[in-house]
Formats: C-alpha cells, sequence, structure tokens
C-alpha cells in the first residue's frame, strides 16, 4: 500500500521539488544581484566616500548611507513581485494544495524572507564602503 501511495504521488513530489529548487536558486540570484550592484554603486562612490570620511563623516553614516540604498532597492523589487504574485495568483491555483492564491502568511513570510537576505546582501558592500581609507579614496583618480 505504502509503495502505491508513494508512486500515485510521485509527480507531485517532483513539483514541489523542482519549484523548491527554481525558488532557492532565484533567491541567490536575488542575492547575487543586489550585492553585485550595490558594490558597483559603493565603487563609483569611492571618491564621494572619501571626501565625507575626510570632512569628518562616520563610518557608521556611511554604512547607514549604503544600507538606505540597499533598503530602497530590495523594497522596491518586493513591492514589484508582490504585485506580481498576486497579479498572477490565479494562474498558480491549480499547482497549490492547502495554500490559498493569495495566503497572507505566505507573503509575509516571503516578505521577511527576502528582507533578511537582501539586508544580509547590502551589509558586505555596505561594510567595504565604510572601511575606505579618505587618503587611498582620494589618491584613486
Amino acid at each position: 500500500m505504502r509503495q502505491s501511495f508513494d508512486q500515485s504521488n510521485f509527480s507531485g513530489r517532483l513539483g514541489l521539488w523542482l519549484t523548491a529548487a527554481f525558488a532557492g536558486l532565484a533567491v541567490l540570484m536575488v542575492v547575487t544581484g543586489l550585492y553585485g550592484v550595490l558594490a558597483q554603486l559603493a565603487s563609483y562612490r569611492r571618491r564621494e566616500i572619501g571626501v565625507r570620511l575626510a570632512l569628518g563623516s562616520t563610518r557608521s553614516a556611511i554604512l547607514t548611507m549604503i544600507l538606505r540604498q540597499g533598503t530602497v532597492l530590495i523594497l522596491a523589487g518586493i513591492v514589484a513581485g508582490m504585485l506580481l504574485a498576486a497579479a498572477t495568483a490565479k494562474l498558480v491555483k491549480g499547482f497549490l494544495f492547502g495554500v490559498k492564491p493569495l495566503d497572507a502568511w505566505t507573503y509575509v513570510a516571503v516578505l521577511v524572507l527576502l528582507m533578511v537576505v537582501g539586508s544580509i546582501a547590502a551589509l558586505v558592500p555596505a561594510r567595504r564602503a565604510a572601511a575606505v581609507e579618505p587618503i587611498e579614496a582620494l589618491r584613486d583618480e
């Protein structure tokens, strides 16, 4: 009986595993993309950061500036993603078992997960930007 049950549910489990794998890949792409964008933006602003530090700005202010920029990007992506997810909820209704297409708890869990993962991805370039020595940043050009 157990073997018959496992065989009948194989396609559902395979779909679940594939969906989870693609979701994990999507989160990984979000993290690397956000890290890349913020690292590039911080490198473009290296001279500005050096001037700010030379004029007396604190490293925590620089860290906050870069993290704020990352948070804006994260929130813009989350809002766009949530709107698209809500708009396409009827299309995925047939694939969901035990969860409504517009389940508030699922949306909140995804929002929290993406904020945490995005904040960690933004922290690395922010810390690197805050560690810039003003003299080196001003001599670069």
